[in-house]
């Protein structure tokens, strides 16, 4: 783990009840720029929509428009949203306390501002009860602090992630935050193909077609009120919720059909970068072997 332990990542302290007000907001924040990424043309499993995490916060990346592109930045040090064109164009909005739909309104008037006009599908992907951002008119706290704190995780966890990203030699999409499920995730393709079940949603038809195993964070939801990192192989090989992967603190959720490990167990470790790579590797290594998949997809993660 190249570096890691030398590294002194941060690993603060994330209540969850304290901060699911302002993770609802960031939440539908992301989603809102994320459904904008939408334009781009489409990759298999979605591997075009998610934000990338950046040293400020998080990006975009390239969005087409026109003959031209423009980037959103999520400036999670200074909490602004800043807005650029390829065109030499500059906008932006504080991230602040206020309803989803003033948030929806005046990020599409600053688009608008800058010549960039936009709709998007107003509807949130893969939330309960979900409201149309345009409807969301309550007041949602927004904790600079506690998001400051959301993205420092995220941070910390893409640094770990990257090293275990690195040891696979099949197909295995970039590391980002997925705007739809709140999480930062990584995941592996062997290169086998599924039948598609037409009766899955659209979204999921177009993202459970590939057998896969994935690893991710997330900040929690009501069904799992604490941070944790997770790991599920789909489609899920018999004997799988029998095996015991590392650290000892992870173990198998029969609800959410997966491993899980408490964020807080790797905040409060001797070596939280250690233990979180050992999760990942082992909980891989659990469904690459009861999965049947090619040893020979792990490489050495050396150059040649």
């Amino acid at each position: 783990m190249h570096n890691l332990t030398e590294a002194n990542l941060p690993w603060p302290a994330l209540p969850y009840e304290a901060f699911a007000p302002t993770a609802y907001l960031l939440h539908m924040t992301v989603q809102v720029i994320g459904k904008l990424k939408l334009t781009a043309p489409f990759e298999p499993h979605w591997d075009h929509v998610p934000l990338w995490v950046t040293t400020n916060g998080l990006s975009s990346g390239l969005i087409p428009y026109g003959d031209g592109n423009f980037t959103i930045e999520m400036d999670l040090n200074t909490h602004e949203l800043l807005i650029q064109t390829s065109w030499g164009q500059k906008g932006g909005l504080a991230l602040t306390s206020r309803s989803v739909a003033e948030f929806t309104h005046l990020l599409f008037n600053t688009l608008h501002s800058l010549d960039i006009k936009i709709t998007i599908n107003t509807h949130p992907q893969e939330v309960p009860n979900p409201i149309p951002f345009e409807e969301d008119k309550q007041i949602r706290p927004y904790d600079a602090s506690l998001a400051h704190t959301w993205w420092q995780i995220l941070v910390s966890s893409q640094r770990v992630m990257e090293c275990y990203h690195a040891g696979f030699l099949g197909r295995t999409p970039a590391i980002g935050l997925m705007w739809g499920t709140f999480d930062l995730r990584d995941v592996r393709y062997n290169g086998r193909k599924i039948p598609i079940d037409q009766k899955m949603d659209f979204i999921t038809r177009n993202a459970m077609d590939a057998e896969m195993i994935e690893v991710g964070w997330w900040p929690g939801n009501e069904t799992w009120p604490q941070a944790a990192y997770f790991s599920f192989t789909y489609p899920q090989p018999k004997g799988l919720e029998d095996i015991k992967i590392q650290p000892a603190s992870a173990s198998w959720n029969k609800e959410l059909s997966e491993f899980i490990l408490n964020y807080e167990a790797i905040r409060t470790a001797k070596n939280p970068e250690a233990d979180l790579l050992a999760f990942f590797n082992s909980a891989y290594q659990a469904g690459a072997n009861k999965g049947g998949w090619d040893p020979g997809l792990i490489g050495s993660g050396k150059p040649v």
